[in-house]
């Protein structure tokens, strides 16, 4: 599928392009000592395969450089034993290592209409990659909010079916964004060439299902409430 990178801890999953198909971020590395490895975008090629786009879309080289600031050795004192005060020639030393981003989260941080990436990045600050593509195309979306009434207020367990263009997508509202990363933020269905949505169906914890038929979007964002 394309989908490894081979330094991981965990995806993030959203669909980037508004195409329909979901893509997925993978926040990378391992710091000191090891070496630099790239974060990853994976774009979804309409559910063929997932393509490398990290630096087509200039999520990488990390802003600020590869490597950060990490810790300092008393060379002359303490740590004269450290591998990496071998040679120094003044009494403190202070240590580069490769910048890592460990988790993720994808949501709308502008309310632009396109997904954003915020990551956490380890001992360093983290990075906030602010997407365009509202400002370079129309964006053809939906974010879908819930309100529980039997179920919880958040709807966490929904599942959501949006039916637009001949083509359904499903998700669950259940709060996770990525590894260690939790959000509560409106689920985002791209429509991709769609300009009107069919239906929207819903079926809550409560087990109470509820369906919308072509719905008006103000704004390409509703709220559903449970009934």
């Amino acid at each position: 599928m394309g989908a490894e990178n081979y330094c991981p801890w965990g995806p993030s999953v959203g669909d980037l392009n508004a195409d329909g198909f979901d893509d997925v971020f993978i926040a990378s590395g391992m710091n000191f000592p090891d070496r630099y490895m790239v974060n990853a975008v994976k774009l979804n090629d309409a559910g063929k395969r997932l393509v490398d786009a990290a630096f087509v879309l200039g999520v990488e080289p990390r802003a600020g450089g590869v490597a950060a600031p990490w810790f300092e050795l008393d060379a002359t004192g303490k740590d004269k034993n450290h591998p990496a005060a071998a040679g120094a020639t003044t009494r403190r030393v202070g240590i580069v290592a490769a910048r890592a981003s460990r988790s993720s989260v994808i949501f709308d941080l502008d309310r632009d209409g396109d997904l954003d990436i915020v990551t956490n990045e380890f001992n360093t600050a983290p990075m906030v990659l602010l997407s365009d593509l509202a400002q370079r195309k129309p964006v053809q979306r939906v974010e879908v909010t819930l309100h529980g009434g039997k179920s919880n207020r958040d709807g966490l367990g929904a599942v959501v079916t949006v039916t637009a263009g001949g083509a359904s997508q499903t998700k669950v509202m259940d709060g996770a964004s990525g590894y260690l990363s939790h959000s509560v933020a409106p689920l985002y269905f791209g429509l991709g060439a769609a300009t009107r949505i069919d239906s929207i169906d819903v079926k809550w914890p409560s087990g109470t299902t509820q369906r919308l038929r072509a719905p008006a979007i103000e704004g390409s964002r509703i709220t559903i409430v449970e009934r």
